[in-house]
């Protein structure tokens, strides 16, 4: 196998510049993730190892934010961001920003055909979709210098239109195998069998959201009357998994009790840090204080007071202990031994009534010094509205 083969691979560029939607300019897309709600919690979070700059290209004066800055810094470098127009970064900052945030399919699909190259011996597949098609490159690597190549004996696509091939039946795979097709119907999960006198491979692709799942793009949180076994046969959820067990890499859903998530689904892959599904069991949701870290630049007041989050724009996923708002409680007055008045537990009583409450108008022992009134617990085990239980399910791929 040529060593060039897997370079092939990253012919169209290996890094993401962004993990936001692209628009294919980079500095445009780069200003917007600054000025991004999302930027904050990555910075915060430590998500990278590398400080962080923003030209402006009339001035030429550079704006830098370095690791462990203050949320007070990380908010004037939002907002000195925004006031420009455009943005420029150096060669030096771009190389480090692009190391940092490799697309995982590419690198992985490379990693793959390294393998195959350097250590592993036989078939194997890398699958790349983009606009064009769905390509699957398939490497064999010798076994020893005399292995003569694999000869195709059968190969099948289930649910694909052929735009092209590098073999035919009866032929050699030979260095450079690949097929190129796309999907027939794009709801369906695509299979691709090729069969060889050296073993078969095989591939499969699960289907695009169509119907009920076509519009709840990943991370989609919903809140549903149905049961797991029934929303999975509603959405038509885990269908292609051979082991009817749940695998986050056959599903579209998952219900929201934490479970961990494969790193290849396309919740882990669109929030990079993530490993687990959130844990919703037991709690409400709660709206942040601002969603879009530009609501002011689009005319979108700030939200009233009677209505924010006290404890500010929390990090998301993060849970907020339940509480009960500080407030009086008035102590109403009782008759004592036929007099009313309202009790009180301190020395020199002269309301005319017993602080110790035995109607007998005689100030006792433990009544000439302070003694604190203690009102009767009242309640459930927790501050809650009226609800209903439903349950929860996240969109992942």
């Amino acid at each position: 196998m040529e060593p060039n083969q897997c370079t092939k691979l990253l012919e169209g560029g290996i890094y993401t510049t962004l993990n936001v939607v692209k628009t294919g300019d980079f500095l445009y897309d780069l200003k917007k993730y600054y000025e991004s709600e999302k930027f904050k919690d990555d910075f915060k979070t430590q998500k990278f190892s590398f400080g962080f700059e923003a030209i402006d290209p009339t001035s030429m004066v550079k704006n830098v934010l370095n690791l462990g800055a203050s949320d007070d810094e990380i908010h004037n470098f939002q907002e000195k961001i925004k006031s420009l127009d455009t943005i420029m970064v150096s060669q030096s900052f771009f190389d480090s920003f692009s190391l940092h945030t490799p697309n995982k399919d590419i690198i992985e699909g490379y990693v793959k055909c390294l393998e195959v190259q350097n250590n592993k011996k036989g078939l194997l597949t890398v699958v790349q979709e983009g606009d064009e098609g769905i390509t699957i490159y398939i490497f064999y690597n010798k076994i020893s210098s005399t292995d003569p190549s694999p000869i195709v004996e059968d190969y099948k696509i289930t649910n694909g239109i052929e735009i092209s091939k590098s073999f035919n039946k009866g032929g050699i795979l030979d260095d450079d195998n690949s097929i190129t097709f796309k999907r027939n119907d794009p709801s369906k999960d695509i299979f691709f069998f090729l069969d060889t006198d050296k073993g078969p491979v095989n591939c499969l692709l699960n289907g695009l959201p169509s119907g009920f799942n076509k519009d709840f793009p990943v991370g989609t949180i919903l809140c549903s009357y149905l049961s797991w076994e029934e929303f999975q046969e509603v959405t038509k959820n885990n269908l292609a998994n051979p082991d009817k067990n749940w695998n986050s890499k056959y599903s579209k859903w998952a219900p929201c009790d934490g479970r961990k998530v494969d790193t290849t689904c396309g919740l882990a892959r669109a929030t990079q840090n993530l490993t687990n599904v959130p844990d919703l069991r037991g709690i409400f949701l709660r709206g942040n204080n601002a969603f879009d870290s530009n609501e002011l630049g689009y005319g979108i007041p700030t939200v009233s007071e009677n209505q924010k989050d006290p404890e500010g724009n929390r990090l998301r996923g993060s849970i907020q202990g339940d509480e009960i708002k500080e407030h009086d409680h008035q102590i109403v007055q009782q008759s004592f031994g036929g007099v009313t008045s309202t009790p009180r537990a301190v020395s020199a009583n002269t309301s005319g009534a017993d602080g110790d409450l035995d109607g007998s108008q005689v100030v006792s022992g433990y009544d000439k010094s302070t003694v604190p009134l203690v009102i009767a617990a009242a309640g459930g085990k927790e501050t809650r509205p009226k609800n209903m239980a439903v349950n929860y399910y996240i969109r992942i791929n």
